[in-house]
């Protein structure tokens, strides 16, 4: 297989998300929900990095289907990052772009463009967009291992399903380097 082989659709999962049924309290779970929405290796982030390079790929005939891909994906995480949204309003928590200091709402670190990396070589940027569905499947199975709640841990199976697809892609893309 080469780089032009790889097709971001094996990597797709039409799979649809349950509904947010939630309504319990999940204390326990408010930062790391905090964190995966709008952490520095959140789902944010992970949207706004891959956007970007999608942006930087664009021009490349070379890369093309690799910025496919990643546009792709980044629409994927927006849907995460929009399913983690809802789950913070239903438990009681304001979706606002930020991580609280010590669990407090009133006091943030509000999310920046400096999450990003801006680097340009594919190689470097796929190895980084490995460090971020790491990050993310290992914070979502932490939030599944903490929640009280079937319905956040039958939403967070799904949403592991695409994290694990999009490592599977990235670390293919990169064997293929």
């Amino acid at each position: 297989m080469n780089l032009q082989d790889i097709n971001i659709n094996n990597y797709i999962i039409t799979t649809p998300y349950p509904k947010i049924l939630n309504k319990e309290p999940q204390n326990m779970i408010k930062k790391y929900l905090i964190n995966i929405y709008a952490g520095k290796k959140g789902e944010f982030t992970s949207l706004s990095q891959y956007i970007y390079q999608y942006f930087i790929l664009k021009p490349s005939e070379t890369f093309k289907n690799i910025s496919e891909a990643l546009e792709k994906i980044s629409i994927t995480e927006m849907i995460h990052s929009e399913i983690v949204s809802q789950i913070l309003l239903s438990i009681g928590v304001s979706p606002k772009f930020c991580t609280y200091i010590d669990n407090n709402p009133n006091i943030c670190n509000y999310w920046s463009a400096s999450n990003i990396i801006y680097e340009t070589d594919l190689k470097q940027f796929i190895t980084y967009n490995i460090t971020l569905e790491e990050c993310a499947i290992k914070e979502y199975t932490l939030i599944k291992e903490l929640t009280t709640s079937e319905n956040i841990k039958e939403i967070i199976d799904r949403i592991l399903e695409d994290e694990n697809s999009h490592l599977n892609f990235f670390n293919d893309v990169l064997k293929n380097l």
